[in-house]
């Protein structure tokens, strides 16, 4: 799913998916279905096992969308069974130094560009595909992508611009707050500073930008502006207690 992905970034579109935390794989392919261009399937918050991974993926391909994995930590043991599965992106969280993306990077890669071990499976369709052409091209079936969540990575971001294979910087604002001592206050004018270090620095390298940034309007006009191309609006948790509440407080005003 990622040629759809490229295509819409060539004709200078925005992206916008969602995070996915359910166990039920119907999940991913509903939210497909409703048209996100990307999923983020999360692993280092909720109770995803590996098993259910695959499963999103497979949803996700169904409901013709990406599926991007975020990992616990940026650790290529983590890594390396996720790779096999055939999702479109590794998202890593809490990336601090240019070793942290370089690691990142090389996890993803063959040798010799890096350190990922051999055994792709699913993203080779369990062998149906080319294999010696997967391995070949490996590189431009997996996005890297670096999340940036702490004030360290925003200190580091010019070395880190310059560590190759890097396909997307991923902005968390929560976390970044957090790192500032003043978590959950993403309009603290500390907070307001590092973003407008990030779009700066994301500008100048040309690094396509992504951002965890709800659905709210306003925000989403002020992250456009800092050049954010790919939106990640919410959950499916937080969609599904939305529309539980509307309905039961519609039932009740009525009732």
């Amino acid at each position: 799913m990622l040629d759809r992905v490229r295509e819409k970034l060539r004709r200078d579109e925005s992206l916008f998916g969602t995070a996915v935390s359910m166990l039920d794989a119907s999940v991913s392919e509903m939210l497909g279905c409703a048209g996100f261009d990307f999923l983020w399937i999360d692993t280092e918050h909720t109770a995803l096992t590996k098993a259910h991974v695959q499963e999103h993926l497979i949803a996700a391909s169904s409901g013709r969308t990406a599926g991007f994995v975020r990992v616990p930590w940026n650790d290529p043991v983590l890594v390396k069974p996720l790779l096999a599965m055939g999702p479109d992106g590794i998202i890593f969280p809490m990336i601090r130094t240019a070793d942290d993306a370089r690691l990142a990077v090389s996890a993803c890669e063959y040798p010799p560009k890096g350190i990922r071990g051999c055994g792709p499976r699913r993203a080779v369709r369990y062998g149906m595909d080319d294999v010696a052409a997967y391995l070949r091209d490996a590189s431009h079936c997996v996005w890297k992508i670096i999340q940036i969540e702490h004030v360290d990575c925003v200190r580091n971001l010019e070395e880190i611009a310059r560590v190759p294979g890097i396909d997307c910087w991923m902005v968390g604002p929560t976390d970044l707050s957090g790192s500032v001592g003043c978590l959950g206050r993403d309009e603290s004018p500390e907070v307001q500073r590092l973003l407008d270090e990030i779009a700066e620095q994301a500008a100048r390298h040309n690094v396509l930008l992504g951002a965890f940034t709800g659905d709210d309007a306003a925000a989403l006009e002020r992250w456009k502006a800092r050049g954010v191309r790919m939106f990640t609006l919410g959950g499916d948790t937080g969609y599904l207690m939305a529309a539980a509440r509307k309905s039961l407080q519609q039932a009740r005003r009525s009732c």
